[in-house]
C-alpha cells in the first residue's frame, strides 16, 4: 500500500503476495505460520516461491473454492501443500444461516455451442469465445432482460475481455442506464470509483474482465449477468458469489447466465464435494432439477 510504511520486523504481516514476493530478503522470513487466502492458487510460482523461503511454517489455506482450472490438486499427493482439508459450510448452508442470500437464476433453453473452442490452461481459449459472444444479438438480450429482470438495479457483467467489456458497457448506456467498464489499466482512483458506483448509485451496470470475480466485497451488486463461459468450475462461483452478499433490501440476487455457465456447473447453492486430490463433483446437477 503506497500510503502505509510497513515494519519489515513485526512477527505479524499482513501482505499481498505480489507485495510480498518482491520482498523477500528484505522482509523476515522466519515465519511460524502463513494463513493463504484464496488458497487455490497455492500451486502457482509466486506462492510456492513464498512458501518454499518458509520452510518450517505450518500452512493454512482459506477458500471457498478449492479446485484449480487445470484440474491439479491441492494436497500433498497431487504436488501442492496441504494435507488435511476442513470442510466449511456449504453455500446452501450460509444462505440458510443468512450469511449469503440465494440466487434466482434465468437461462436461456439452449446454450452457446462451446464444442469448437479449445481449452488452454483448463479454460476456453479467450479469443474464440469472444468471437461467438461479442455480438450484437446476444448484448441485445443482456441488456433487454436485465431491464426485465432487474431493471436499474447494482448489476456485473463478467466479460471475455477489456474489449468486450467496453462494448456491452456502451451498449447499456445507449439503452438510457448509467453504465462503466472497469479493468486493472485504470488508475487506482478512477477504477474505485466505478466500483463504489455500484454501492452509491452512480453506476447502474458494472461491466468488467478479470477484475472483480473474486476477492471484491461490494453488498449492494444484486444482479450478475455471465458473459463469458467458463470451463472452470472456481471461476463460475467466485463470479456469481459476488452477487450473493446480503445486504439491506436484498433478498435474493438475480443472476442472468447467457452463456450456459449454470448448465455446465449446476447451481451455485448445489451441493459439491471437495478433495485435495483434485476430483470435484456435483451431487445435485441443475439438469437433475428441472
Amino acid at each position: 500500500n503506497a500510503n502505509y510504511t510497513p515494519d519489515p520486523f513485526a512477527s505479524v504481516q499482513v501482505a499481498s503476495v505480489q507485495t510480498l514476493v518482491q520482498r523477500i530478503g528484505r522482509v523476515r522470513m522466519d515465519y511460524d505460520l502463513i494463513i493463504i487466502d484464496e488458497a487455490h492458487h497455492s500451486n502457482a510460482s509466486t506462492w510456492r516461491k513464498i512458501i518454499e523461503s518458509n520452510p518450517r511454517a505450518r500452512l493454512l489455506g482459506v477458500t471457498a473454492t478449492p479446485c484449480r482450472a487445470d484440474g491439479v490438486g491441492l494436497g500433498t499427493e497431487s504436488g501442492g501443500y496441504f494435507d488435511c482439508m476442513v470442510m466449511g459450510p456449504q453455500t446452501q448452508d450460509l444462505i440458510d444461516m443468512g450469511f449469503l442470500v440465494a440466487p434466482k437464476i434465468y437461462a436461456p433453453p439452449s446454450a452457446i455451442d462451446m464444442s469448437d473452442v479449445d481449452i488452454v490452461r483448463g479454460d476456453y481459449d479467450k479469443a474464440q469465445v469472444l468471437a461467438k459472444v461479442d455480438k450484437p444479438t446476444i448484448t441485445g438480450d443482456a441488456v433487454a432482460h436485465y431491464r426485465k429482470y432487474a431493471d436499474g438495479s447494482p448489476c456485473v457483467v463478467f466479460c471475455v475481455s477489456v474489449e468486450h467489456a467496453m462494448h456491452v458497457s456502451e451498449q447499456f448506456r445507449a439503452a438510457g442506464y448509467r453504465s462503466e467498464h472497469a479493468d486493472g489499466s485504470l488508475p487506482d482512483d478512477e477504477r474505485q470509483r466505478r466500483l463504489n458506483g455500484l454501492g452509491n448509485g452512480s453506476v447502474q451496470v458494472l461491466t468488467t474482465c478479470d477484475l472483480i470475480s473474486e476477492g471484491t466485497d461490494i453488498p449492494a451488486i444484486a444482479c450478475a449477468i455471465l458473459l463469458r463461459p467458463t470451463a472452470s468450475l472456481g471461476l463460475f462461483l467466485q463470479q456469481v458469489g459476488r452477487a450473493l452478499r446480503p445486504s439491506p433490501g436484498k433478498d435474493y440476487a438475480i443472476i442472468l447466465d447467457h452463456v450456459g455457465n449454470c448448465r455446465t456447473h449446476g447451481r451455485p447453492q448445489d451441493i459439491r464435494e471437495w478433495s485435495l486430490e483434485g476430483a470435484k463433483r456435483t451431487k445435485r446437477s441443475l439438469k437433475e432439477d428441472q
